[in-house]
């Protein structure tokens, strides 16, 4: 994926996130990082939560 298309992806997995717990958002963010380093971190600026927050 070029980095305007995965920037496409973080930005609608956050959109479709949408008001849930912070702490399944912070679940999810692991198991995208799990999957891609990448897709983890951009996941979790999308949604405006620190990697510091997430424990790997």
């Amino acid at each position: 994926m070029t980095p305007e298309q995965q920037q496409v992806l973080f930005e609608n997995t956050a959109r479709a996130m949408g008001d849930i717990p912070k702490f399944i958002k912070i679940r999810h963010i692991v198991n995208c990082y799990r999957a891609d380093e990448e897709y983890g971190k951009g996941v979790a600026k999308a949604l405006g939560i620190s990697m510091d927050e997430v424990e790997l």
